[in-house]
C-alpha cells in the first residue's frame, strides 16, 4: 500500500492542478438591436474584441444580436447567469430584464451600460454615460459653423438641426446639451428638430434631414438616431449640407465615398468600447463592482470629438479644444435632461424652435 501513496498523491494533485491552469473567464456581450449601426452596438462589439486581444486564452468571449425581439432579452440574462458567465455586458435596453434576473445569479457581474438600474442590485454595475456633453460639443461646434463667413454652404438663415432616434430622456439628454452648447456660442441661433421613433429606419431620418436642409435651411445638422442617423449622411450628400455624426469616428465610416465623409464635421464619440474594455480590467485586478452606479463623460475620457473636418476653421477648432479643457476642470454647467422635467425639456426646446 504505501507503494501507492506517492502515485495517489500526484494523480490527485495533478486532477486538481489541471483545471486550474486551464481555467477561463467567460464573457458575454447581449446586444439589442444588430451589429452595423456604424456606432453604438459596434462600439460595443468594438469593446469585447479589445477584452479578447489583451487577455488571450484567459478569457472566451462570446456575443449574440437580439434583434428588437424584447421577449428574447431576459431569456438571454438567464441562460448567461446559468451558464455561470462571470461576466455578461448589456445595454440600457435590458434594464427591467437586468433588474428581474440578476439578483437570481449573484456570481455572475452583470455590467449594463448606458443607464442605470434601480435600486440597489449587489451584482449589478451599471454606467450612465454624460450624453449632454456630447451634444454640448455638437452644438458649439454647429452654432459656430453656421456663423462662418465666406463659406458657400453656410448661408445666413442662422439654423442649425437636430435628429433624435426616439423622444426619450437618453436622446434628449444630447438634444439640450446640444441646444446649450449652440446658445453658448451663438445666442441666437435656431435649432429645427425631429425624432424618427426608429433607430433603424435610414430611410426616414434621411427624408427628415432633407426638410431641415431644404425647408428650414439648416446648414449643419446633428443626430442621435443609431443606425438611423446614417441616413443623415445621404441628406447631406443631396444637399451639400454638413453633418455631424455620433458615437463613432462616422466620416471614417466612409472610405470609399469621400463626398460623403466630407460634410461630416465631426462625430461626437461615446467609447463603449473603452468602457467595456476598462470594467473588464477592473474586473480582472479584483476590484469590487457589484452595486456601483457611475456616471462618465469628457473628463473620464469616454466622451469626445473625432477629428475635425478641414472646414472647420482654425478659430472655431481652438475654441472646441478650449471649451474641452473647460469640461475637464468641471468650469462649465451643461444642463441634463436626466434632471429635467419634462415641460423644462419642452421649454428649452421651444425657446429655439423656428417655428415659435
Amino acid at each position: 500500500m504505501k507503494r501507492l501513496t506517492l502515485p495517489v498523491v500526484l494523480i490527485l494533485a495533478l486532477a486538481f492542478a489541471l483545471p486550474a491552469a486551464a481555467q477561463t473567464t467567460n464573457v458575454f456581450l447581449l446586444i439589442s438591436g444588430s451589429l452595423g449601426d456604424k456606432g453604438f452596438n459596434d462600439s460595443a462589439k468594438a469593446g469585447l474584441d479589445m477584452i479578447k486581444a489583451k487577455y488571450g486564452a484567459k478569457v472566451t468571449t462570446k456575443y449574440t444580436e437580439l434583434g428588437a425581439d424584447t421577449a428574447k432579452y431576459a431569456p438571454s440574462l438567464e441562460d448567461a447567469g446559468a451558464e455561470g458567465y462571470a461576466v455578461v455586458f448589456c445595454s440600457n435596453n435590458f434594464r427591467s430584464a437586468v433588474q428581474e434576473i440578476a439578483p437570481r445569479y449573484p456570481r455572475t457581474l452583470y455590467v449594463m451600460y448606458d443607464g442605470w438600474v434601480e435600486g440597489d442590485i449587489p451584482n449589478v454595475y451599471s454606467v450612465q454615460y454624460k450624453n449632454s456633453e456630447a451634444g454640448y460639443l455638437a452644438g458649439v461646434l454647429a452654432g459656430s459653423m453656421t456663423r462662418t463667413g465666406g463659406n458657400p454652404k453656410i448661408n445666413p438663415d442662422n439654423v442649425i438641426g437636430f435628429i433624435g432616434g426616439r423622444d426619450i430622456t437618453g436622446i434628449n439628454d444630447f438634444f439640450v446639451g446640444y441646444i446649450a452648447g449652440a446658445q453658448k456660442v451663438n445666442p441666437a441661433v435656431k435649432i429645427v428638430y425631429n425624432y424618427v421613433n426608429s433607430f433603424t429606419d435610414t430611410a426616414k431620418a434621411k427624408d427628415q434631414a432633407l426638410i431641415q436642409f431644404g425647408s428650414f435651411k439648416a446648414d449643419v445638422v446633428y443626430h442621435a438616431a443609431g443606425r438611423a442617423g446614417l441616413g443623415l449622411f445621404d441628406a447631406a450628400v443631396e444637399t451639400g449640407k454638413y453633418a455631424i455624426g455620433v458615437d463613432t469616428d462616422q466620416a471614417s465610416l466612409f472610405p470609399s465615398e469621400p463626398a460623403k465623409a466630407g460634410l461630416i464635421l465631426s462625430s461626437t464619440m461615446k467609447r463603449v468600447d473603452l468602457t467595456l474594455a476598462g470594467t473588464f480590467d477592473k474586473f480582472m485586478a479584483g476590484q469590487k463592482l457589484g452595486g456601483q452606479k457611475v456616471y462618465l463623460g469628457v473628463a473620464d475620457g469616454v466622451i469626445g470629438f473625432a477629428p475635425l473636418n478641414k472646414a472647420v476653421p482654425g478659430a472655431i477648432q481652438k475654441e472646441m479644444d478650449r471649451i474641452i479643457a473647460e469640461i475637464n476642470a468641471g468650469k462649465v454647467a451643461i444642463p441634463s435632461a436626466f434632471s429635467m422635467s419634462a415641460e423644462e425639456i419642452n421649454k428649452m426646446r421651444d425657446a429655439v424652435n423656428p417655428n415659435k
